[in-house]
C-alpha cells in the first residue's frame, strides 16, 4: 500500500471547516449564531423573550431589546457579558456591546 504526497498531509478537520468558514466570509454569520445560543443560555428566558434581536457586526453585539430599564441595567454589566460570552465560545468574538 503506497501514500502520495497527499495522503501525508493531513488536515485536522476542524482546521479545514475554519479556513473554509474564512474563504467564504461566512465565519462572522457562524459566530453570531453560535451569540443567539448562548445569549439564551446564559440570560434566562425571561430576558431572552425581551431581545428583540442580536447582529454582529465588525466584532460589535448590537442587541435590541424591548424594555428600556433592562436596556438600563445591562448596560452596567456589559464588560462582564462581553467577558462571559467569548469566553463560552473558547475565542474573541465581541469586542463591545451596544444596548438599543
Amino acid at each position: 500500500m503506497s501514500f502520495s504526497k497527499r495522503d501525508k498531509q493531513v488536515t485536522p478537520l476542524k482546521l479545514a471547516i475554519e479556513k473554509l468558514l474564512k474563504a467564504y466570509k461566512i465565519e462572522d454569520k457562524m459566530d453570531e449564531l453560535d451569540l443567539h445560543k448562548e445569549w439564551k443560555e446564559m440570560m434566562g428566558a425571561a430576558i431572552a423573550a425581551k431581545t428583540k434581536s442580536l447582529e454582529l457586526r465588525k466584532r460589535i453585539l448590537i442587541i435590541q431589546l424591548e424594555s428600556s430599564v433592562l436596556r438600563h441595567e445591562l448596560s452596567f454589566a456589559k464588560e462582564k457579558l462581553k467577558e462571559s460570552l467569548n469566553r463560552k465560545l473558547q475565542k474573541r468574538v465581541v469586542d463591545e456591546i451596544l444596548f438599543k
